[in-house]
Order: C-alpha cells, then structure tokens, then sequence
C-alpha cells in the first residue's frame, strides 16, 4: 500500500512539474514579441524536469514526432517528458527561424501555432490530473500585466524551494511541497495599474485652438491685386483760381492745379514652422493644423498690418496711421456731460463735412459695452435718439467691435477710399532649410505680398482719436 502510495505520489509530482513550466510556457509565448524569443523566464521552472529521467526522443540530433496513437499509449510520466521534449524542439525552430531572419509573419505564425498545441498540452495533462483525483481550477486566460506577474510568481516560488523539490526527487520521499506564492491583497486602481490608463481614456477627435479675434479690416475696404512691386496714381493737388461771374468783354476766371504721382511699394509678411517628419506622420491631425494655424497667424498679422502698419521697413502703411486726427470743430466746448455717442456724433460730421460718406465705426468691445451700460440720474439707462435700439448704429453707421483696436480709441471712416492690392495673396510653401534633410526636419512657410492705399485727398474720409483727449475738447468749461 505504502509502495502504491509512493508511486502515485511520484507520478503526481512530474505531472504537476510539466504542468507548471506549461503554464510558465504558455505565459511566456504569450507576452514575448516577434523580434525577441526570450526564454530566460522558464530556466528556473524548466530545472525542476532536469531531475526527472528524460527519455530519447531524438534520432541523429532530429526530434521525432510521434502519432496520436502512439502518444495514448504512454504513461503519465512519458507523455509529460515527450511534451518538454516537443516543446524545446519547437523553440529552437523559432529562435533559428529569428536568425535566419525569416518574415514577422511567418514567426508570428510558428508562436501561434506552438501556442495553440501548449493549450493542448495542458488540457491533456489537467484532463490526466483529474482521473487520479485531484481538480484543477481553471482560469481565465490573464491580462499582459497578470502574466508577467504570474510568471514571476511561479518562478520565484520554483527558486526558493529547488533544494527541496531536488532532494524530493531523489529520495522519493513526501508527496508535495509547498509554494508560497505572494500573498494576495486588495486591488486598486491607484496601486495595481501602471504603464498607462486602464480603461483608455476616451479621447476626442481634433485640437483645442486658442481663441484669437477674427478679421475685419478686409472686409470694410475694398481689394485689387497687381502684377508690379510699385503701385501709383496720380492726385490733383494745389489748386488755384475757379469758377465765377464775367462782365461782358471781361477775362474769363482762370483756374488751375497740379498733377503729382504717389505711390506705395508692396511689402511682404511671413510666418513659418519648423516640424519634424515624425510629428507630421505621427500625430493624424497635424498637417492640417499646421496649416490652419500658419494661416490664422498670417491672417491676423495683415488685418493688424491694415490697421496699425507704421510704414517702417515691411510694415505697411496702416490706415489709422494715415487717418486724419479728430477735431471738435464748431463743437468745441459745447457738450455739456459730453460722452462716448457725442464724440462718435462729432467724428461721422467731421467726414461728411469734408464731403465723404462714412459707412462704419471700429471700436474696441469693451468700450462699446461702457457706452450701453451709460445710466441717468434715477439709473435707467441711456441712449441717444440717433442711436439704434441695440446700441450698435450710430446715426445710421454700423458699429463694428474688434480688440484689433485699442480700447479707448475709434475709426470712423469710409472704407470705400481705401484699398488693398496684393502682389502675392496669401500662399504656402514646404521645403528644407540649413541641415533640414539631415535631421528630418521641414520647414512649412507662409507668406503674402500686398500694400494698402489710401490716396492723399481722401485721408479725410478716416478719422481716429481716443475718447478721452475727444469728450475733453467738447465738454463745455
């Protein structure tokens, strides 16, 4: 009975090696990639069967594979033998494949293929396992991270207890030992997920761009395009005499002036990004914000440029640089309380007067907001009879609200006396630059040639100030 005991006991402990160097094997062909067939984590499991008397299953240095009919007539012993046999066999074959620098594919297929006759392996061996007594719990196949940990496991235990299971071996005493694994503990997401979000975050499509103030300038004047650097024209200037009653036989009025050509020379305003060739394939929606940003930024510089432009070096000749200075006029010191709406009021008379027709007013927001929120003595609010309802006309004149302008200041003008005229309109080019190729870099340009004119009788038709050098010159001592 003893005898039979030890012999069970004996056959249960090989049984249960083979099985875990399988499970080992299985997480190991599990979790390696193509390019690396690392084995090193099934050395210390795999010494647990070098105590086991392995059978030849070798002829002439090549494995034979035996038939199913034959396998069912092996032992438990054998069977588990044969399989550490087949399985070291088939893993010399993918490491030489790896050498031999055979298609990912085809290694990819060799792995599958080995994995799915180690789940077979193991099914076998648990289906012979249970015949004799004893239940396997079956688990489900574990995560990337489960697997390394469980290999690790095993192989930590198998290390720290190999003196025993050898002496085991080969005394043939006791039927088992004992493998303390690490012991188990509660679960967190702040202390069991590493390497990354588990589950991924849900990311949503596109950039969040920064918010810049829209365009305007061009829309408010007129545009042309020219093939010369030069643009000119002539202006009558200097004019003498004119119109008048003649007595009869009397010298007809004489009248006369002079023809001066001006011009303006077109100028050219660049942006440019320097990107790696990574960032671009990489990242799928980098193009095209690469793109829309160099446009925006080029945009924004020209509508400043239009505007703002001192006529410095390749700054073009702004139109508030050009525009004619507010002046009260007959107005002087005739507003009592004079405010926001009078000052604007005074500005659209100062363009007709000098025979122009306004069309629109620029003005910062904020000062735009100052004017609505304007209130009388008993706290309802202000608005002046030739003010639309909604607070955005002035006598009929749009109010147009961009922080294009500085706050404190305004424009009334007639944009139809300005123009725009562009040698090059706004285009962009891809190329290399310095040691650009080298580094795989590139260099995206945008860029634009253009100049504004605004012909010196109709400066008049522009006139800016700020509101608060403006309600001074009217407010009435």
């Amino acid at each position: 009975m003893k005898k039979a005991k030890r012999n069970f006991n004996n056959k249960l402990i090989t049984i249960l090696s083979m099985v875990a160097v399988l499970f080992v094997s299985l997480l190991t062909i599990g979790f390696v990639g193509v390019e690396s067939f690392d084995l090193s984590g099934l050395s210390t499991a795999a010494s647990v069967l070098a105590t086991v008397p392995v059978l030849v299953w070798f002829k002439n240095d090549k494995f034979v594979e035996l038939d199913e009919s034959v396998l069912k007539t092996l032992s438990a012993e054998e069977l588990a033998e044969y399989y550490n046999a087949y399985n070291a066999n088939e893993r010399k074959n993918i490491n030489a494949a790896i050498e031999a620098k055979a298609s990912k594919e085809d290694i990819e297929n060799m792995k599958v293929k080995l994995q799915e006759i180690v789940d077979n392996q193991y099914k076998t061996l648990e289906k012979i396992v249970e015949n004799q007594g004893l239940t396997i719990k079956k688990m489900q196949r574990p995560t990337a991270a489960q697997k390394l940990s469980a290999a690790q496991h095993i192989a930590n235990a198998m290390t720290e207890k190999m003196e025993d299971i050898k002496g085991l071996q080969a005394v043939r005493k006791n039927g088992f030992i004992t493998l303390d694994l690490k012991a188990a503990g509660t679960m967190l997401t702040t202390t069991n997920i590493t390497g990354g979000n588990v589950p991924v975050e849900d990311r949503e499509a596109g950039l969040n761009r920064i918010a810049r103030r829209r365009t305007w300038v061009l829309d408010a004047i007129q545009q042309g395009d020219t093939f010369s650097r030069v643009v000119s024209w002539v202006e009558q200037q200097n004019p003498d005499g004119g119109a008048g009653g003649t007595v009869e036989g009397d010298l007809k009025n004489l009248a006369d002036f002079d023809l001066v050509v001006v011009d303006e020379t077109i100028k050219k305003r660049t942006v440019k990004i320097k990107i790696s060739d990574e960032m671009l394939a990489d990242i799928p929606f980098m193009a095209s914000e690469v793109d829309t940003e160099l446009t925006e930024l080029l945009s924004l510089d020209i509508d400043d440029q239009l505007l703002n432009g001192d006529n410095l070096g390749q700054n073009l000749n702004g139109i508030i640089t050009q525009a004619t200075a507010f002046a009260a006029g007959t107005f002087a010191n005739t507003v009592d309380d004079a405010n926001n709406w009078d000052v604007l009021q005074v500005a659209i008379n100062q363009v007709r007067i000098a025979n122009h027709n306004p069309n629109v007013i620029f003005m910062h927001p904020s000062d735009v907001t100052a004017m609505k929120l304007v209130k009388g003595s008993d706290g309802h609010y202000v608005m002046p009879p030739f003010i639309a309802a909604d607070g955005m006309q002035v006598d009929a004149l749009p109010i147009v609200e961009n922080t294009g302008i500085a706050v404190d200041n305004f424009l009334v003008m007639d944009g139809t006396k300005a123009k725009a005229f562009w040698r090059e309109r706004m285009n962009m080019q891809v190329g290399w630059e310095n040691d650009d190729f080298t580094r795989n870099l590139v260099t995206i340009l945008a860029e634009a040639r253009l100049l504004i004119r605004i012909k010196g009788n109709d400066l008049t038709a522009f006139i800016t100030g700020d509101f608060t050098t403006a309600k001074a010159a009217l407010e009435t001592p």
